[in-house]
């Protein structure tokens, strides 16, 4: 016999950002890391010098775009509907897909054609984590399984027992479910405790761009051992009540004496059976 208590919370993410995600292109020659969420708006702050030319190009053949000292700016056409421009330097995308995934290369040129800089942004785009779904399993009297679960991209799971970690599992040690229609996958962490443990359970997740946290409260399981002696009580009570019937019964069927006064003749006993 298993109970179980379960709490689940609609899909819903928090970004980790205070507004749209940014990907700065700093003036180190170093490859920089940057993340966007699934259909969140992505800004790429390329540069603020107006006597430049800049070149952006993805995986170092596609030319996103191109700035003139002049301020003309191209974005070419296949990229057209993707990026938005703020202002000089500074380009909107405003539902950013998986697709735009990749490394971007910055190339800024002086007047006399020269390179005088190039930077490497290497940008990851991920599907924001679900809030997480917590349940309590009592498999017995004296043992619950903790169940947590949630949807995205690399998530980092995290269970906490009364504000104490019991355990922390990231994206390689977790079982993963891939959802293949969407890129995106299922993330999940299972523990043990104690039957008859109290307290307040956290689920906390998390990725590059997004967190969320569920709690519960544990519910004591139900010994088992006390179902299995209402149940023995409950059969006794009916052997209790068979066997009375069979007595009954048996009283029943035994003959009865019916006396017959027939004028001043002697008394005749009759036995018959009442059934």
């Amino acid at each position: 016999m298993k109970t179980i208590y379960m709490i689940y919370a609609a899909l819903a993410a928090t970004s980790l950002a205070n507004g749209p995600f940014q990907c700065i292109f700093l003036r180190s020659a170093e490859i920089h890391q940057c993340f966007g969420a699934v259909g969140q708006p992505l800004i790429f702050y390329l540069s603020n010098k107006t006597n430049v030319d800049i070149r952006l190009l993805k995986d170092g053949k596609h030319r996103i775009l191109k700035a003139e000292r002049n301020g003309k700016v191209t974005i070419e056409e296949e990229h057209a509907n993707d990026y938005e421009i703020i202002y000089n330097g500074a380009y909107k995308i405003s539902n950013a897909p998986k697709r735009h995934a990749g490394d971007y290369m910055l190339e800024e040129y002086g007047s006399d054609g020269k390179i005088l800089r190039k930077v490497i942004v290497h940008l990851k785009i991920q599907a924001p984590v679900s809030k997480p779904a917590v349940s309590q399993t009592c498999l017995s009297h004296e043992l619950m399984e903790i169940t947590c679960s949630t949807k995205g991209d690399e998530a980092e799971l995290i269970l906490t027992l009364d504000d104490k970690s019991v355990v922390q599992t990231r994206d390689h040690s977790q079982s993963r479910i891939n959802c293949t229609a969407k890129e995106c996958s299922v993330a999940n962490v299972s523990i043990n405790l104690y039957g008859q443990l109290a307290g307040k359970i956290m689920c906390q997740v998390q990725n590059n761009v997004s967190k969320d946290e569920t709690v519960i409260y544990l519910a004591p399981c139900k010994g088992l051992h006390a179902v299995k002696v209402a149940v023995i009580a409950g059969v006794a009570t009916l052997y209790l009540f068979a066997a009375l019937g069979l007595v009954l019964l048996e009283v029943c069927k035994k003959p009865r004496p019916t006396t017959v006064n027939e004028g001043n003749g002697e008394n005749k006993i009759i036995y018959s059976n009442v059934w």
